[in-house]
């Protein structure tokens, strides 16, 4: 364990003094004293200054010497170059094991509840679980999974109010940018692999930008209310899944299906998969490559990844818990 701890340590320094070259000493202790406070269930400086009997003065001041500039950047560099060592070594595997790992970029968002009032970014959202608003702060995400690796690329609050455009979509854009860049500069192109996102996300404009930026699979999950022409019949999803029939389980797909050609006056053409998951029939629009059904099952599989990194994010790191002194 101790030898475990020491490695990722010196890992952690090594991107820090190689990415932020004006980072003290000072403040890489600070960062990791928070990092591996986490182990001994610390949350905030505030607890970590109490159980080591410092300052916790000295901790802030630390901390305020990082820009919002630096902060950003510190997020989408640690995830990224941990998620390029992991592409480099699974592109040098073979074609079958680059298959098991099925590496895709996921899109989500979760709300983490707040109550203090001097919290920023804190605002009224629709929570899905509790079906109906709740205060506290809209967290946006884009993560990658390689095999049963997931690895945060960017992460974000997301604003309601502030100057400029700071609407989901437009700050997604900006994440993505962010990220290929990164990727760009070390010579992989993350526009190779499917990206997924679930049915809130899912308009014309963000197809389009993904496809000239070069995303050739794109796939969302689809609204009952979409109205789609299927056959030649146009109406919506949720009148289609009761006149289709779903072929049997086949090799590769281990569900219930039916893939059909669409057109939808919001999306244009598209290939649309009918699937039946658990009692419920789902839909997945799938824009770009024209995948067969066991590819399209095979990669929306990898979106509860994003998921399961919200739930170890809230359970066991506890981030409705982690804070910093407001200003």
């Amino acid at each position: 364990m101790r030898q475990h701890l020491t490695k990722s340590a010196m890992y952690f320094q090594m991107i820090l003094f190689t990415h932020f070259r004006r980072i003290t000493n000072q403040q890489t202790e600070t960062l990791l004293l928070l990092s591996f406070g986490h182990l001994f269930g610390l949350y905030n400086p505030i607890q970590i200054a109490e159980a080591l009997s410092i300052p916790k003065a000295n901790l802030y001041r630390h901390l305020k010497g990082f820009s919002v500039y630096q902060w950003k950047s510190l997020l989408v560099r640690i995830g990224c170059s941990i998620a390029i060592q992991e592409i480099q070594e699974t592109e040098s595997k073979s074609a079958s094991t680059k298959s098991r790992r099925c590496i895709t970029i996921s899109v989500d968002d979760t709300n983490v509840s707040r109550y203090g009032k001097l919290l920023s970014y804190c605002y009224n959202w629709w929570s899905k679980k509790h079906n109906s608003t709740i205060r506290g702060q809209n967290v946006l995400g884009i993560t990658i999974k390689i095999g049963n690796m997931i690895i945060p690329l960017n992460i974000r609050i997301v604003g309601k109010q502030g100057r400029g455009n700071t609407d989901k979509p437009s700050l997604f854009n900006a994440m993505l940018n962010e990220v290929l860049d990164f990727f760009d500069a070390q010579g992989i192109d993350l526009r190779q692999y499917p990206i997924t996102f679930d049915s809130w996300y899912g308009s014309q404009r963000l197809v389009q930008n993904l496809s000239e930026i070069g995303f050739d699979r794109i796939l969302f999950h689809g609204k009952s209310n979409y109205v789609m022409d299927i056959n030649n019949e146009n109406i919506k999803l949720s009148q289609h899944k009761k006149q289709i029939d779903l072929n049997p389980p086949q090799w590769g797909c281990n569900k219930p299906h039916y893939r059909n050609q669409a057109t939808s006056p919001t999306f244009g053409k598209l290939v649309i998969l009918f699937f039946l998951d658990v009692s419920k029939i789902q839909t997945m629009l799938v824009f770009g490559k024209s995948l067969r059904s066991c590819e399209i099952l095979r990669i929306w599989s990898q979106h509860h990844s994003i998921e399961q990194f919200w739930r170890h994010l809230k359970t066991l790191l506890k981030l409705s818990k982690m804070s910093l002194q407001p200003v």
